[in-house]
């Protein structure tokens, strides 16, 4: 009887993990959010901190200004190559890390710039 309850707890947990999967940190770091999109290493963490920092700015200003919360009117996340080189790899997989910055810096800035 000890056994099967052994066994029935180690399986359940067993489904448990399997089911839902590994517990995402609340307070994830820039460098998780990079792993998430495609490419080179470099090329993701070069273009994913570029587009932040850029982000973070436009949001600043634009929450300081009282703008609407809009991070795709910025040009430079329209055309989201900015330092981008050959070297790099893919325009286009730069440019999506690029976006992807861009938005979580804007919207950190944002926040900031309306406090």
């Amino acid at each position: 009887m000890h056994v099967r309850r052994w066994t029935r707890l180690l399986l359940t947990g067993a489904v448990s993990t399997l089911l839902l999967g590994p517990v995402p940190n609340a307070a994830a770091t820039m460098q998780d959010r990079v792993s998430i999109a495609q490419g080179p290493r470099r090329q993701q963490e070069t273009a994913y901190a570029r587009g932040y920092g850029d982000g973070y700015r436009t949001g600043v200003a634009d929450g300081r200004r009282g703008e609407r919360y809009n991070p795709a009117e910025s040009r430079e996340y329209r055309d989201a190559d900015a330092g981008y080189t050959e070297s790099y790899g893919s325009r286009d997989a730069y440019r999506t890390n690029y976006r992807t910055g861009f938005r979580q810096g804007y919207e950190d800035g944002y926040r900031a710039g309306t406090r």
